[in-house]
Formats: C-alpha cells, structure tokens, sequence
C-alpha cells in the first residue's frame, strides 16, 4: 500500500487541531522542533492513511513507539501466515531430508535432488 504525501497546509491543519502536542508524550511540540505524524491506529493493524488516523509526535516519541511495535507486529504476520497456511523455509534444513538439496541414493552415493 502506498502512503499518501500530505500538503503542507493538511500538516498544519492537523498540527493546529492536537494543539501542537506530542500525541505519545504529551508534551508541546516547541517551534522549529522535528516532528512527524504519527498513524493513532497503525496501517498494519488496519488504521487507515487519512488525517483523522493521524498525530503530531516528536521524532524521538515516535521512534520508540514503533520500535516497541515491531515484536508485535512481526508476531501478528507469523501468525496470520500460519493462519493462511503459508509454510517458511528453513534456513539450515537437516542433512538428507527432502528440504535439503542432497540425497543419498540407495548404492550410498550423494546427488543434488533435482538432477536424477
């Protein structure tokens, strides 16, 4: 999904609308100060990429927040993959089995799997 760029009079008017505070520390946002939006509801939960959906926060707020996210999220999309049946490969699959490349032959030589 493609975020939308937002003009800088929508950045405003949603700046003026929270007061100019930090949505995450509450704090004022004090000018010439960083800051980004922040999604109140985050895209990968289903939060919608409209300005309603979105919150002044300070760049270090923000920071944290998503990467205090991150475990959640990454856990939220192993489970629905296991959900819709996707399987993962695994990295180190053991010798000789079918996830490997290799297979012993019954007269004890070794070949690639594919090539028989």
């Amino acid at each position: 999904m493609k975020r939308k760029s937002l003009t800088k009079k929508q950045r405003v008017e949603i700046f003026d609308a929270h007061s100019g505070r930090c949505h995450i520390c509450t704090r004022r946002i004090e000018a010439g100060e960083l800051w980004e939006l922040e999604h109140c509801k985050p895209l990968w939960l289903g939060g919608a990429d409209e300005p309603e959906n979105m919150r002044p926060a300070h760049i270090k707020c923000h920071a944290v927040k998503t990467a205090g996210e991150a475990a959640t999220r990454a856990k939220s999309d192993r489970v629905r993959a296991i959900h819709l049946g996707i399987k993962t490969q695994s990295r180190n699959p053991l010798p000789g089995s079918k996830a490997s490349g290799w297979k012993r032959r019954m007269d004890g030589s070794v070949v690639r799997r594919d090539a028989q």
